[in-house]
């Protein structure tokens, strides 16, 4: 038997697990955060984007309080081919009215713990979770501190894509590469005026950029700009499955890792001007889910729920990444089933009302909507044949050169018998990105 114990143990303090800890502190639980780093923030890896309003209810003063980056009022999609660039920008000051913020990780996490400690939330660092086990009246969530085990009514398990929790009680088998990705970023220091100059930005303005086509022909590969105060941080994300293919196959006759895609990318003519810069602050690689709706994990057990990355809640539409959001909203979820177990003492109910109330939530409802797009992205055409197609025809549309080698929609016809796309090809993957959509 242990003496240490808590109404909820919730195991990783990345933003799904501070939002479940603040959220049930805020209802009178109390709480133990568990995280194996010495700080919040230290394990994971800089950059991204928090779209909506997910944090408004649970500090509503967070605008004004937390170490946000820059209000982002620009998104890019640029298709690589070649020495060429396609692209596709939306720059609209009305996004200064959506409350979509770039984040550099570490600092966010950091004042979140903080936040969740002041509501009452009792924060164990350096803590190790070596097993979880459910006894018939509480469970159990054994650690490497001298004071071992933690007893409490139920488990949250936030612990990332590799999440100890899920496998020592089952409820996730180990991961298979087709299931995740590789994220790889660097943090450059480039100064305010800089990047404000470089993106054409104003004040607090944000740019968000998304890169794919490099190298032709991989799908599930993709690159990305984000644009923060001082800061921007330029990454590559690439699905293991296709990061084994290149290396089997070869990529330049020796086969790439992905921080070497990253390099070359960072090295190409249309990419080098925006991140130039000799101060790298941090350089980092972290292993994130890539399920669709239909091969999700399973996310709980009577009295242990998962959420975030945990949960594979992570999307990739191709023109943006959406999961900072999502795994927010699953811990308040887990926190809010932990409350009505609470009220009518059925704890043994927790991980099942989390579930149903996840397949409700617009997390569940959003990844199948896209249900089919995680499919349709690793579609090897989208990133060669297609950008190819339409490249040539712009080059044939503003060169002078070709200005009489006939009517633009005869040139883009050329460019695509010359392509390794039929017309069938061009029939089934149009249905397939609406249905996509």
């Amino acid at each position: 038997m242990t003496d240490v114990s808590f109404d909820v143990v919730v195991v990783g303090a990345g933003r799904a697990g501070v939002a479940a800890a603040y959220k049930l502190a805020d209802e009178g639980f109390e709480v133990a955060l568990v995280e194996r780093a010495k700080q919040p923030g230290m394990k994971n890896v800089t950059g991204g984007v928090l779209y909506g309003s997910i944090l408004d209810d649970l500090v509503p003063e967070f605008p004004e309080e937390a170490p946000l980056e820059r209000h982002v009022v620009e998104h890019n999609i640029k298709l690589l081919h070649g020495d060429a660039e396609v692209s596709i920008g939306y720059r609209d000051l009305e996004l200064r009215e959506e409350p979509n913020y770039t984040l550099m990780l570490g600092k966010f996490d950091r004042w979140f713990v903080d936040r969740a400690v002041d509501q009452g939330v009792t924060f164990l660092s350096e803590t190790a979770v070596r097993d979880v086990t459910q006894e018939e009246s509480r469970a159990v969530v054994h650690t490497d501190r001298e004071d071992g085990d933690i007893a409490c009514d139920v488990v949250i398990g936030a612990d990332g894509v590799n999440t100890t929790v899920g496998r020592k009680t089952g409820i996730q088998r180990t991961m298979r590469n087709e299931d995740m990705a590789l994220s790889v970023k660097k943090v450059i220091d480039v100064g305010r005026e800089t990047i404000d100059q470089r993106f054409n930005l104003d004040s607090d303005e944000g740019a968000a950029y998304i890169y794919t086509g490099f190298p032709e022909g991989a799908p599930t590969i993709g690159y990305f700009i984000y644009t923060f105060d001082e800061y921007i941080s330029v990454g590559a994300v690439g699905g293991l499955e296709t990061l084994r293919w290149l290396g089997d196959e070869g990529y330049g006759e020796t086969g790439t890792p992905l921080y070497s895609l990253l390099e070359d990318f960072m090295e190409l003519d249309t990419v080098r001007p925006y991140v130039q810069g000799d101060a790298v602050e941090e350089y980092q690689g972290i292993l994130v889910p890539e399920h669709s709706y239909d091969t999700l994990p399973d996310r709980q057990d009577r009295r242990v729920a998962l959420v975030g990355d945990a949960a594979g809640l992570v999307l990739n539409k191709g023109y943006t990444f959406r999961g900072l959001d999502y795994g927010i909203k699953s811990g308040l979820v887990a926190a809010e089933a932990a409350v009505k177990c609470a009220e009518d003492g059925d704890w043994d109910a927790f991980g099942r009302r989390y579930d149903t109330s996840l397949e409700d939530s617009y997390v569940l409802q959003d990844m199948k909507q896209h249900r089919h797009l995680p499919k349709f992205l690793k579609n090897e055409r989208m990133y060669d044949a297609y950008p190819g197609i339409a490249t040539e025809t712009l080059r044939g549309m503003y060169s002078a050169e070709t200005d009489a080698s006939g009517l633009t929609w005869r040139q883009a016809y050329r460019a695509f018998r010359r392509s390794d796309a039929g017309f069938l090809d061009l029939l089934k993957d149009g249905y397939r990105g609406l249905r996509s959509l």
